[in-house]
C-alpha cells in the first residue's frame, strides 16, 4: 500500500500503562517543537503560518527552546478532549470528572524567541507519505494521542483508520491534502 497521500503514526509502549491523567499541554509542547523544527531550520523567508516574518530566521539561531516559562493563553487548548476520538478514557481528565480546566490554557514561551502556533494542515502537508513512531511509556502515549487530536481538530473530516492491538497502536490518516 502506498503512503503517498497518507500519514501513519505508530505508538509502541513496552511497559505497562500507568494511570496518569491525560495532560494535553505537556504532550502538545513536544509536538509543537517537533512540528516546528523543519520550518524553523529552513532557509525560507516564509513564516510557519504563511506570513512573511524575517525575524523568525534570526531568532532560531539564538533561541534556547528549553529556557522559558509557561504563560496563560486563552486561545488554548487547541482541541477539545470531548471531541477527540483518540484519547484513552483513563487519560481524559475532563471525561473522568476533573472540575478545573485552567491547566489546559497554558503554552510554553521561550525567553529568547516565539514558537509558532501548531498548524495541522501545514503539518499534514509536510508529513504526507511519511511515518512517525513514538516509543515509550504513558508519556509517549499522551504525545501520540495529543498529536492525533491536534491533527483531528485541524482536519475534522479527514478519513483515518485506528488499530489498537497492545502494545502497538497504529493510526493512519488517509487521502490527506
Amino acid at each position: 500500500m502506498s503512503l503517498k497521500n497518507k500519514l501513519l503514526i505508530l505508538s509502541w509502549r513496552p511497559q505497562k500503562r500507568m494511570g496518569l491523567c491525560f495532560q494535553p499541554i505537556l504532550a502538545s509542547l513536544f509536538l509543537i517543537l517537533l512540528s516546528s523544527l523543519p520550518e524553523l531550520l529552513s532557509q525560507s523567508q516564509q513564516h510557519f503560518l504563511g506570513q512573511n516574518n524575517t525575524s523568525l530566521l534570526g531568532e532560531e539561531r539564538s533561541c534556547n527552546w528549553f529556557r522559558g516559562k509557561w504563560v496563560y493563553d486563552s486561545s488554548y487548548p487547541l482541541y477539545s478532549p470531548f471531541s477527540c476520538p483518540f484519547i484513552n478514557p483513563e487519560f481524559n481528565c475532563q471525561k473522568t470528572g476533573r472540575p478545573d480546566t485552567n491547566y489546559q490554557h497554558f503554552r510554553w514561551q521561550p525567553f529568547s524567541c516565539s514558537l509558532p502556533r501548531f498548524d495541522g494542515v501545514n503539518f499534514m502537508r509536510r508529513m504526507r507519505g511519511k511515518k512517525i513512531m513514538m516509543v515509550g511509556d504513558s508519556l509517549s502515549l499522551n504525545m501520540f494521542e495529543s498529536l492525533a487530536c491536534l491533527i483531528h481538530a485541524s482536519l475534522p473530516n479527514a478519513k483515518y483508520s485506528l488499530s489498537r492491538s497492545q502494545p502497538l497502536t497504529s493510526l493512519t490518516f488517509q487521502n490527506i491534502l
